[in-house]
């Protein structure tokens, strides 16, 4: 993978890109639900997932063969939704700012119907929900400011970038997705099955937006097994100011404002991919088994 893919990050604030990401979070539920619709349910729920085209800035959806293939995406700079085809060109779109929810499914829809299907057949996901924001009750989406929309387009980037490399060289990893429940971007590298070829230990790899892990996004490294405690004392140091964390959830942590701190991209960059090849790492000893490599 060549190095110069990371585009340096400049904002130390999280207040603003929290308050951003609260708003392309739920607008990217309409991107979810158009594949979540029209595909059949996967047994991980990836029909509803989404992956970052570094081309459009843009978070697109699964593709539905509708008299041709096309897929929703969510564009970040203009904050836009938009219905693509395979090569990326826009078939429609509704730029969100002073449109409320319902209005973005009417968008949707109309997309839909326009591609021979009943409006009926796209529905909201109702498998989960999001925590309550006012655009729940009727308010209209709104851009915060273009500077934030930009910054958060760089971080998905990277972390597309930087996830891909972090799972190369492994044979069992899922494809770096975006997941419209907790609006990460990860992958899970698997380290062993049982006899049903169901996995049994994993290592979950991501960015995360601001919980109550952290009050910003985040990188994060999270070992997992199906039987037995992991043994997390004696925990190996990690780069940078990353850190572990156990309790109700156990894994590593570093977190993006760490990595804006530094002054060059390559610094960021390399922060970055230390961080995920030594949690990988330290969680594949905890697991107590190495990675299958491609």
């Amino acid at each position: 993978m060549e190095q110069s893919y990371w585009l340096h990050l400049t904002h130390e604030e999280a207040g603003e890109l929290n308050a951003s990401a609260q708003q392309l979070h739920h607008a990217a539920q309409f991107v979810a639900l158009f594949g979540n619709s029209l595909l059949p349910k996967a047994s991980d729920d990836s029909q509803s997932n989404m992956e970052w085209l570094p081309g459009l800035k843009a978070l697109a959806g699964q593709e539905a063969n509708l008299r041709q293939r096309v897929r929703m995406a969510l564009l970040y700079d203009t904050f836009e939704l938009q219905l693509i085809d395979e090569n990326e060109n826009a078939l429609g779109g509704l730029p969100l700012p002073g449109q409320n929810k319902s209005t973005a499914l009417s968008f949707v829809r109309t997309q839909a119907r326009m591609l021979g299907l009943k409006p009926s057949q796209v529905k909201p996901i109702a498998h989960f929900g999001l925590p309550e924001h006012e655009l729940d009750k009727g308010a209209s989406f709104k851009m915060v400011g273009p500077a934030y929309h930009q910054e958060l387009a760089r971080y998905r980037h990277n972390a597309h970038f930087v996830l891909q490399g972090a799972t190369e060289g492994f044979k069992f990893a899922s494809p770096v997705a975006t997941w419209p429940h907790h609006f990460d971007t990860g992958s899970v590298i698997t380290l062993a099955f049982d006899d049903s070829s169901n996995p049994v230990k994993t290592i979950g790899i991501g960015l995360a937006i601001a919980d109550r892990i952290a009050d910003g996004f985040y990188f994060y490294v999270s070992p997992w097994q199906e039987k037995g405690k992991i043994n997390f004392g004696g925990l190996p140091t990690l780069p940078g100011n990353a850190s572990w964390v156990t309790g109700q959830w156990n894994g590593a942590v570093l977190k993006l404002s760490d990595i804006v701190k530094l002054k060059t991209a390559e610094e960021q960059r390399q922060l970055a991919e230390d961080f995920l090849n030594s949690a990988i790492e330290a969680s594949q000893h905890l697991l107590g088994v190495e990675a299958v490599k491609a």
